[in-house]
């Protein structure tokens, strides 16, 4: 190959610098050419006779075998050249140098080199692995070359023999790559422990345009360029984070929080106010050191920041913890152009690193900080009868949750051509985002009454009408009106309904669960309560925790069962009777959602829980008139009912609660819907006395008066 041949830069194009990366590619290409051809042309690798036969590796000929043998020491390319031909790789050498000297813009291929602080061996190692990626040309060079046609990349004694420094034996140079980091940060390790030079994808990807591709695992955020929300809340944290980055030495930035809580959202704003980038890499997977690896070599090549999350583990139980110290300290010694390196976790860690660490814990959102997030995620339009403030009492949501609840209302709602979501629909979304394990403890229960359905006095309707709004103005009490700082706990609601068996207290219930748009849980006395010592804490322990994720109503039927009077200690059971009591008082009184009991035995209720009661409901036996309302209000509209049916007189007869009233209207709907007829007083009536003598109560014919022919003689004496 002659001088005139080369494909190298003219004399014109040397005045002037590349304007594109393929400009340099293409007298990089040239002067690698060049170099392959003088190596091909000094040594014989398949023997003295270069038969194809030998390419088969099969056999090994005595030709072969015996050139093996007498074959010189390989002492690098540069050693086997004549003085011309050096000449001619230096002056397409030089050429490219000169042009890059001239070359004003930053070629990504000049990037890389920077970034990664290469050194001329370095840089003619790069080149030529990404020479197979430009043109495949050069997977048959590399076959041919190092006699083995399965190895279609350089390897690194090729590498060495074709770019030995001058001064330095080819021993000395094979080490550069046995050792960790540096430039061999840029080739897979998996590949590179087979002597194989194969690029990384993030290498290749950005050598061909500058830029990543975002994967789920591996993201990159520009501060100067990429659009991000407002961060409405969380100021002082913010500004703690500007600390840490202006830091003066190399630090570590643990940042811990709940799931959900922003901490990533916090380190963009960070890289947004200071016009930095920042990768991002999932470390939850299985291939976390390789994934980290890579994230290094990505940052460096942005030139950003690192950033690594979900960096937690689970034990053998399948609970979380914190990141081991091990991870942290290898984590710790990645290697990085920037000083500072930030490391996301749900749970803190007390890990000792070498490295100065600064530990951040992002608390939970305010209640005054969730009403300006619903606010924000709102754009400050909020659903007909519903606010901010009582969202934010009632939702104790993470940014996360309040911004993908808020966006799903919204989109559900534009399906249906409403430009604003309903209050009902913007509850079921932020109850589609808790996440809890509630269910294993207590049953859901679906609200089916309201308070057109209550038969009740006004006094008891009016308090439980106070107590739903003690929810709904509970942000402007604590935080409009500044009560947050006098009253520093205690601010949930708690209330107590008191009565005879089926006068309405599961109604009521439901009722406010319906007012409130809040999902309730009853709880299972069965899964709580235990025989063994501490077990029975444990589980109430676990419901108030379940329930503040779930951001719903607790209620306790037949609470006695719990809440009974504490006794004189006499022996063990008494001692632990009375702890677990007292233990459930402290819940009750710490726990900052809505809490709804329920008992038959007032008498029965412990008098120190009474003061940690917010409302007291007590249910009276319905008169006539409120048992011919229930009666009434029982009825469907689309259910046939018969004109002879003396209401009056069954209120009057029959003297029973609500839910004994249910049953007798629902018993007499089935027997006239077997008959395939209307209900009658004759169905009604049947079903009442039944009614009574399920509670031993017997009716007398004579009381009936009139309707006591309706009866067959066995129903009445």
């Amino acid at each position: 190959m002659e001088r005139n041949e080369l494909r190298g830069a003219s004399i014109l194009e040397l005045e002037r610098g590349y304007d594109t990366q393929g400009e340099l590619l293409r007298d990089l290409t040239a002067w690698l050419d060049l170099c392959l051809y003088f190596y091909y042309n000094k040594h014989q690798w398949l023997g003295p006779s270069s038969e194809m036969k030998n390419m088969l590796g099969l056999v090994v000929s005595r030709e072969e075998f015996e050139h093996c043998l007498t074959k010189a020491e390989q002492r690098g390319l540069r050693e086997t050249l004549t003085d011309e031909e050096r000449e001619q790789l230096a002056l397409a050498r030089r050429a490219v140098e000169l042009r890059l000297e001239r070359t004003e813009k930053k070629l990504w291929l000049m990037q890389l080199a920077e970034r990664c602080r290469l050194d001329e061996f370095e840089r003619c190692c790069v080149y030529l692995a990404y020479a197979p990626e430009i043109d495949r040309k050069y997977t048959k060079l590399f076959a041919y070359l190092q006699d083995d046609m399965t190895r279609k990349a350089p390897g690194t004694a090729l590498c060495c023999e074709l770019f030995l420094p001058e001064g330095e034996d080819l021993e000395a140079c094979m080490t550069r790559f046995h050792r960790r980091g540096g430039f061999l940060r840029l080739f897979r390790q998996e590949e590179l422990e087979r002597g194989g030079l194969v690029l990384r994808e993030e290498a290749i990807s950005f050598l061909a345009s500058g830029k990543f591709p975002n994967r789920t695992d591996l993201w990159l955020f520009d501060g100067a360029s990429d659009p991000l929300e407002p961060l409405a809340v969380q100021d002082d944290f913010a500004r703690q984070l500007d600390a840490a980055l202006l830091y003066p030495s190399r630090c570590c930035v643990l940042i811990s929080g709940a799931r959900g809580g922003g901490k990533r959202f916090q380190t963009k704003h960070l890289m947004k106010r200071h016009g930095a980038k920042c990768m991002f890499a999932d470390l939850s997977g299985e291939n976390w050191r390789e994934l980290a690896q890579r994230a290094s070599l990505a940052a460096d090549l942005a030139d950003a920041y690192l950033c690594l999350y979900h960096l937690d583990r689970t034990d053998e139980t399948g609970q979380t913890i914190p990141p081991p110290d091990a991870l942290l300290e290898e984590l710790e010694e990645l290697e990085l152009n920037h000083d500072k390196r930030f490391f996301l976790s749900n749970l803190p860690s007390a890990a000792h690193l070498r490295t100065f660490s600064v530990e951040l814990e992002l608390p939970d959102p305010t209640e005054q900080e969730r009403k300006e997030l619903f606010l924000h995620a709102l754009h400050g339009v909020m659903p007909e009868g519903c606010t901010a403030d009582e969202l934010a009492a009632k939702f104790r949501f993470s940014p996360r949750q309040i911004r993908s609840a808020c966006e799903q209302a919204e989109g559900l709602a534009q399906l249906d051509g409403e430009r604003v979501p309903s209050r009902r629909l913007l509850h079921r979304c932020c109850y589609r985002q808790a996440v809890h394990k509630l269910g294993d403890l207590a049953t859901k229960i679906s609200p089916a009454y309201t308070w057109e359905d209550l038969v009740l006095p006004q006094e008891q309707k009016r308090l439980m009408q106070h107590a739903c709004g003690h929810i709904r103005y509970r942000h402007q009490v604590g935080y409009g009106w500044g009560f947050e700082k006098k009253v520093s706990y205690g601010w949930g609601l708690s209330i107590l309904f008191a009565g005879s068996p089926g006068t309405g207290k599961t109604m009521c219930a439901q009722i406010i669960a319906n007012e409130l748009d809040m999902e309730i849980y009853k709880i299972n006395l069965s899964q709580i309560v235990s025989k063994y010592i501490g077990e029975t804490e444990k589980n109430l322990r676990a419901v108030f925790t379940e329930a503040k994720h779930a951001s719903c109503i607790l209620f306790f039927d037949e609470c006695d069962a719990l809440f009974g009077k504490r006794s004189e200690v006499k022996d063990s059971h008494d001692r632990n009777a009375n702890v677990e009591v007292a233990y459930l008082l402290q819940q009750i009184e710490e726990y900052d959602g809505v809490c709804i009991l329920a008992t038959n035995l007032m008498g029965n209720i412990d008098a120190a829980f009474m003061r940690r009661i917010t409302y007291v409901v007590r249910f009276p036996f319905p008169d006539p008139p409120s048992r011919e309302a229930i009666y009434r209000g029982m009825l469907p509209d689309r259910a046939p009912v018969s004109d002879d049916i003396d209401w009056k007189f069954m209120a009057e007869k029959f003297e029973l609660s609500g839910g004994h009233i249910k049953n007798i209207v629902l018993s007499a709907a089935f027997m006239a819907a077997g008959e395939n007829v209307p209900i009658s007083m004759r169905h009604m009536l049947r079903a009442g006395v039944n009614e009574m003598k399920k509670n031993e109560i017997v009716v007398v014919r004579e009381q009936l008066r009139e309707y006591a022919d309706l009866l067959d003689d066995d129903c009445a004496k």
